[in-house]
C-alpha cells in the first residue's frame, strides 16, 4: 500500500472515531440535560366560599403549578378525607370537593410533568363544626348564644348590656347572624360574624322597634318588622326590608290599621311569609309577599294564632311593643322553598308546630309529629306534639330536620331537635331558671 493510501485511510479513521465521540457525547450530553432537568412545580389554593361548618363544598385552585423547563401532563389530588383520589391531566381546571364532616384535613397536589418528574404541595383544609345559634338569657340580660348541633360548647357570640333577640343565620355561608338589639330607649336591626365580633348596626330608630330580621336568600337584603309608622299607635307594625350592607331601609307591607310580624325570606326567591292579623279568624293568620306581583296575600288562617304563637317573654329590659296576645314565634321555610313550619294554638290549648304546603292548602296542614312520621314511615316513638309549647321552628337547611323551642317539665324554654332521618327527638340545652329561644341554624 502506498503512502498517499495510507495518510488516506488515517483520516478516515480519524474521521470516525471523532464522528463516534460526538455521538456519544450528544448522547452523554442529552443524558446530563434529562438528568439535571427541573422538576414541576405544584401550586395549591383552597377556597371555601366564606364557610366554614360542615358541609363544606371546597374550590381547589391547581393553575398556580408550573413546570419551568416542560409541561404537566397529569395530576393527582387527595382530599385528605379518605374519599377517592381525584386524578386529572389539566391543572387550570378548578377541582371541587365536599368535606362532611368536622376536621383539619390535610390536601395533596402531586403534578407529573413530560418528563416524569413529579412536584408536591400540602394544604390543610380546616373545617368546623356545624352550629346553631339561639338566644338565652341564662346571665343578666339575653345574649346571642352558640352550640355545635350536638349541644356542647355553649358559648355567647355578642353580649351587651341589654337584651339581644332573633337570631338568623345568612343562608349558604353561614358566616353572618342578624338580630335584634336593645337599648335603653329601642330595637335596633344588626349583624356580627357568626364566630362572633363587632356588632354591624343596619337599621336603628331611637322612636321605634326594629325585631326579627331574616336572611333573604342571596344574602343580599334583610327583611324585619318595626313600627316605625308609628300609625294610627304604636303597636302598628309593618315589614320592611334593608341591604345587609346598610342604607335606607324600604317599607313592604301595608297592612296599618292592622299590623304585620314575623317575616321569613323563601329560600329560593324574594317571597316572604309574615304573620297578620287582617282578615285573621283567631287573632293572627299567615300572609305571602308576592314579590314578583308586589303584593300580600292571605296564605292561611285557622280559629288559633298561627305563625306568631308561643309563651310569654319575661324580664326584658326594652318592651318589644308587640300587639296585645302576639308571640314572638316566626315561621320557617323548608330548604327547597315547597314547605312552611309554623306555631299555632289552634283549638286553645298549648302551642304546637304544625307543616304545611306553601301555597298554604289548608288540607295539607299537618302537625310536626304527623309530618316526622311521614317522613319516616314509622309511628313517632316521640312526643314532640305534647302537652308542652313548641314554637320558634327552623328548617335544617340540609332538611334532616327541624330545630325549635321548647317548655320543659320546669316551664323553662329550651332548644330541641328532631331528626327527620329517626324521628329521634333531643334536647340541646338544659339551662334550669332561664330559657333559650329563637334557634337559627342552617344544617
Amino acid at each position: 500500500m502506498g503512502d498517499k493510501q495510507r495518510d488516506t485511510g488515517h483520516r478516515r479513521s480519524r474521521w470516525a472515531t471523532a464522528g463516534l465521540l460526538l455521538a456519544v457525547l450528544g448522547f452523554g450530553l442529552t443524558a446530563c440535560m434529562g438528568f439535571f432537568g427541573q422538576a414541576p412545580i405544584a401550586l395549591l389554593v383552597t377556597d371555601l366560599g366564606g364557610d366554614g361548618e360542615a358541609p363544606v363544598v371546597v374550590t381547589f385552585d391547581l393553575s398556580g403549578s408550573n413546570d419551568p423547563d416542560g409541561t404537566i401532563t397529569a395530576y393527582t389530588l387527595d382530599f385528605g378525607d379518605g374519599s377517592t383520589v381525584h386524578e386529572g391531566t389539566d391543572v387550570s381546571v378548578d377541582v371541587t370537593h365536599e368535606y362532611a364532616a368536622e376536621g383539619a384535613f390535610t390536601a395533596v397536589l402531586t403534578v407529573t410533568d413530560n418528563d416524569g418528574r413529579v412536584g408536591m404541595v400540602n394544604a390543610v383544609v380546616n373545617i368546623g363544626a356545624v352550629m346553631i345559634s339561639f338566644a338565652t338569657n341564662r346571665g343578666a340580660d339575653y345574649d346571642i348564644y352558640r352550640m355545635k348541633a350536638d349541644g356542647s360548647q355553649e358559648a355567647a357570640v355578642y353580649s351587651q348590656a341589654n337584651d339581644d333577640l332573633f337570631a338568623d343565620l345568612v343562608r349558604g355561608t353561614r358566616d353572618k347572624i342578624a338580630f335584634a338589639s336593645a337599648d335603653l330607649a329601642s330595637w335596633d336591626i344588626g349583624w356580627i360574624p357568626a364566630s362572633g365580633g363587632a356588632y354591624n348596626e343596619l337599621v336603628a330608630t331611637a322612636t321605634s322597634n326594629q325585631i326579627q330580621p331574616s336572611w333573604s336568600a342571596d344574602g343580599a337584603k334583610i327583611a324585619f318588622a318595626s313600627n316605625e309608622t308609628q300609625t294610627p299607635s304604636a303597636t302598628t307594625w309593618e315589614i320592611w326590608t334593608v341591604s345587609s350592607s346598610g342604607g335606607t331601609p324600604t317599607q313592604v307591607t301595608t297592612q296599618s290599621p292592622s299590623w304585620a310580624l314575623a317575616p321569613a325570606y323563601s329560600p329560593v326567591n324574594d317571597d316572604i311569609v309574615f304573620v297578620s292579623n287582617e282578615t285573621a279568624s283567631g287573632g293572627s293568620a299567615l300572609w305571602l309577599w308576592d314579590d314578583s306581583a308586589n303584593t300580600a296575600s292571605e296564605l292561611y288562617d285557622s280559629t288559633g294564632h298561627d305563625g306568631d304563637a308561643s309563651p310569654a317573654l319575661t324580664g326584658l329590659t326594652t318592651s318589644l311593643d308587640l300587639p296585645a296576645g302576639i308571640g314572638f314565634s316566626t315561621p320557617a321555610w323548608s330548604p327547597d322553598g315547597a314547605k312552611i313550619a309554623f306555631s299555632s294554638d289552634v283549638g286553645g290549648g298549648d302551642i304546637d308546630i304544625y307543616v304545611m304546603d306553601a301555597d298554604g292548602d289548608p288540607t295539607s296542614v299537618e302537625s310536626l309529629e304527623e309530618y316526622v312520621e311521614g317522613r319516616t314511615g314509622d309511628t313517632f316513638s316521640n312526643t314532640i306534639t305534647s302537652a308542652a309549647d313548641e314554637f320558634c321552628p327552623y328548617w335544617l337547611e340540609d332538611d334532616s330536620g327541624m330545630v325549635f323551642a321548647k317548655t320543659d317539665g320546669s316551664g323553662d324554654y329550651q332548644i330541641y331537635v328532631v331528626s327527620f332521618e329517626t324521628g329521634a327527638v333531643t334536647a340541646l340545652t338544659a339551662t334550669a331558671g332561664s330559657d333559650n329561644v329563637g334557634p337559627a341554624s342552617e344544617k
